[in-house]
């Protein structure tokens, strides 16, 4: 019961953070446009210039800031999408990488990915070293049964001494 309670109000911390600094951002900014806006009514009234005038600032703070924290939010995931495409088409080493302002939330997000593409390229070596170790082990196997010059129990020596360093290279992978 406890850990669940702790998984549901602290295990997001970084995204309640987030997005209690658009909240805050967005209130601050509410609040001296609205200081602005009192100052601006005791000058020219409350007429249709004056709800012009609300609804222009209003606008424009809702516009700057969704510019502002999408930019920061979303911003990020075109990059990771071309570097994730580079990591698919055979680039195993590269990790993705964000920006010094972008989301903190994100920032986290990235570090977990990055230990799973770490763990990806460890799996892709290994088997590049099986492929590698199969096909020069079947090559000398194929050579010594061509040339005739290998007994049954030679064969059947190199075969087990293969198949345990398979199984080896195997053990690598899982682990």
């Amino acid at each position: 019961m406890e850990r669940k309670i702790r998984q549901k109000f602290f295990a997001t911390r970084e995204i309640r953070f987030s997005v209690a600094i658009v909240i805050l951002t967005a209130l601050l900014v509410s609040a001296i446009f609205s200081l602005l806006v009192n100052f601006i009514g005791d000058k020219i009234g409350h007429g249709v210039l004056f709800f012009a005038i609300i609804a222009a600032g209003y606008i424009i703070i809702v516009l700057t800031l969704t510019i502002l924290f999408s930019d920061r939010l979303i911003g990020p995931f075109q990059r990771l999408k071309t570097e994730i495409k580079l990591i698919r088409s055979g680039d195993y080493h590269r990790r993705l990488h964000i920006r010094g302002n972008d989301d903190i939330y994100l920032k986290s997000f990235i570090e977990e990915v990055n230990k799973i593409l770490s763990e990806n390229e460890r799996v892709h070596k290994c088997r590049e070293g099986l492929v590698r170790h199969i096909d020069s082990e079947l090559l000398a196997i194929l050579a010594s049964i061509e040339e005739g010059k290998a007994s049954a129990e030679e064969l059947r020596e190199n075969m087990l001494a293969f198949h345990k360093k398979a199984r080896d290279i195997l053990g690598e992978i899982r682990e």
